[in-house]
């Protein structure tokens, strides 16, 4: 029976002392705490617990690859796990199956990934992270026969508390806690259990592990170990890999590996990827399967589709197919992932003939045809690849009209790597075109190339996004535009795909085995890796991409031929991103 509380009402709430304030700090200040960057020594020590030497100890002084620069090395950081990880991880730890983190504050972006080192926590989401954790930790409690027995919770109550804490906390921290740790935990169950009963003490424990620091965060530090180079801790690698590879937490392999010290080496992280768990490795599992559209869909900006509206008036279908766009742009990525390995690629990605939708509406706006793939889907008479998609087409478009110039700068920025500065650094003040019913889209954006100050960018971005005229506003064909024949003709300078296409349908061919959009790809997954973009991690990226160019040299050139054998080939989609967790520096960081 639940004894009766007393003195509540006057007793300090422990979680809120031990959890808001280190959030608060963590979230002030973009990710530093009191002017120290975060992941730097000494900013916060959620790695390691007490210091134990071992997969949890330091690991200052690493030695860098032959060849490497330290400089290329990533930065130690600690970074706030986004929305969807700690959706996986609240998942993993409690076992619910609501989400609670929907009306989460949204995660920030870089370069269009929400993975990123730019997180904070700001007042409103720690009131949002508290309010989780109350409705977590009361889950936990309904569960405590289960995930806290205790026979005698009278004379046993803190032993079986500390089972339970070394239970749960490690599997929410992922990785074994310091006695410290153990021991501060214990106070904050006495804390609510002394004046209450056994399941209070455990409740309050459960909320405040769920608000820590510990729990919310992700470290980088080698636990912030000294020197200019450390070697990340075992635990550390389990969890990058995870949430790399997966979008949550390591499973009870991977800390297995982390504790007999077996991540530490590329061959060592590959055996750990390809044996299987509970019948399935982590390639195989749902999580990475989210974890690839996501990375997909954040890269083309795609996933922005479900808050995209469109001028009802001009675009009366748009609502009716807007929903099986979105499950398109979903499926799609996840049928070119289930291919074979060594042809899930970009090639495939960018040029595929075929359409991974049932929906009758979007077969018809598409102009499929009766014939099927050898997978089953259907084949389409133009379209090719993603960037022909109504989901593509739709985010980068007007409400009621085309969009030439995002579409272009779209590609530009995300697809070739061209970079287009924005008019704002070049101090140009952008004037919208002027509405023209006598003049079609084309004619309208000369005022581009004949404008001096213009013309810089606007010739080649431009020259991508009128391609793209064949399609409207929502990725359905036009064939006139104010009443003329639709010019979607164009010609392509400065890469190495230039020359003159037809549409968008034969310029998405040509990107589709460049081999520079295979290398814009491939700092495109580094930048969803690592979580940075900006100029502080060139280095850093252009050595990730020069070992996955040594990696990519005897693979085959990729083919669009979907039942062809499977083969090797270039810009294999998946093991580029399994690249970046098998570089030799995945493990290593240096300190700032």
């Amino acid at each position: 029976m639940r004894q009766k509380k007393l003195n509540m009402g006057s007793r300090p709430r422990p979680t809120l002392w031990v959890a808001l304030p280190v959030l608060a700090a963590l979230g002030a200040c973009n990710g530093e705490i009191e002017g120290t960057r975060a992941g730097a020594p000494g900013a916060m020590n959620a790695s390691g617990g007490n210091g134990a030497s071992g997969p949890l100890g330091s690991g200052g002084g690493a030695t860098v690859p032959p060849g490497t620069d330290p400089a290329a090395l990533l930065p130690t950081r600690i970074r706030r796990l986004t929305n969807s990880e700690y959706e996986a991880s609240v998942a993993d730890v409690v076992g619910n199956t609501m989400p609670v983190a929907g009306s989460f504050v949204p995660d920030a972006r870089q370069g269009g990934f929400t993975l990123n080192d730019g997180q904070i926590v700001d007042s409103v989401l720690i009131k949002q992270l508290s309010g989780a954790a109350t409705t977590l930790a009361a889950q936990v409690r309904a569960q405590i026969d289960t995930v806290a027995p205790c026979a005698d919770p009278t004379t046993q109550g803190e032993a079986c508390a500390t089972t339970f804490i070394k239970s749960f906390a490690t599997r929410a921290y992922r990785r074994p806690l310091g006695d410290d740790e153990v021991a501060q935990l214990v106070t904050l169950y006495h804390a609510a259990a002394d004046d209450g009963a056994y399941a209070d003490g455990i409740e309050e424990v459960a909320t405040g592990v769920l608000q820590s620091a510990a729990f919310l965060y992700l470290t980088e530090t080698g636990n912030a170990a000294a020197g200019s180079t450390v070697n990340l801790t075992s635990y550390e690698i389990a969890s990058q890999m995870s949430y790399l590879l997966t979008g949550g937490p390591p499973n009870q392999l991977l800390l297995d590996a982390a504790a007999s010290d077996q991540l530490s080496t590329p061959e060592q992280r590959t055996t750990a990827i390809n044996t299987p768990f509970n019948g399935a490795t982590l390639l195989q599992t749902a999580g990475a399967r989210d974890r690839f559209v996501r990375i997909i869909r954040e890269w083309l900006g795609t996933d922005q589709l479900e808050n995209t509206a469109k001028d009802t008036t001009t675009y009366p279908n748009y609502a009716n197919v807007k929903p099986a766009m979105v499950q398109d742009t979903t499926d799609f990525v996840v049928a070119l992932g289930s291919m074979a390995p060594g042809t899930r690629t970009l090639a495939q990605l960018l040029g595929a003939d075929w359409t991974s939708t049932q929906d009758q509406g979007l077969l018809t706006m598409y102009g499929a045809t009766a014939e099927k793939t050898a997978s089953g889907y259907f084949k389409l008479a133009d379209r090719r690849g993603i960037l022909n998609q109504g989901a593509f087409l739709s985010v980068y478009a007007h409400a009621s009209e085309t969009g030439p110039v995002l579409r272009g700068v779209a590609l530009l920025r995300r697809v070739t790597c061209i970079g287009v500065n924005s008019p704002a650094t070049l101090n140009i003040t952008v004037v919208p075109l002027v509405p023209d019913p006598t003049k079609t889209t084309r004619e309208r954006l000369t005022a581009h190339v004949t404008d001096p100050v213009c013309a810089g960018c606007h010739t080649t971005i431009d020259a991508y996004g009128l391609a793209f005229e064949l399609y409207d506003g929502m990725g359905a064909p036009q064939t006139t535009d104010m009443g003329q024949t639709v010019d979607s003709s164009t010609t392509i300078v400065g890469s190495d795909f230039d020359g003159s296409y037809k549409d968008s349908n034969q310029l998405a061919l040509a990107m589709a085995t460049s081999p520079m959009v295979r290398e814009c790809f491939a700092r495109n997954v580094f930048r969803a890796s690592s979580g940075r973009s900006d100029v502080g991690v060139k280095a850093s990226e252009d050595d990730f991409v020069n070992y996955w160019l040594a990696k990519e040299a005897n693979l085959a050139e990729p083919t669009l031929t979907d039942d062809a054998p499977p083969v090797d080939q270039k810009a294999d989609i998946i093991n580029t991103i399994v690249d970046y967790v098998q570089s030799p520096t995945f493990s290593i960081r240096r300190n700032q």
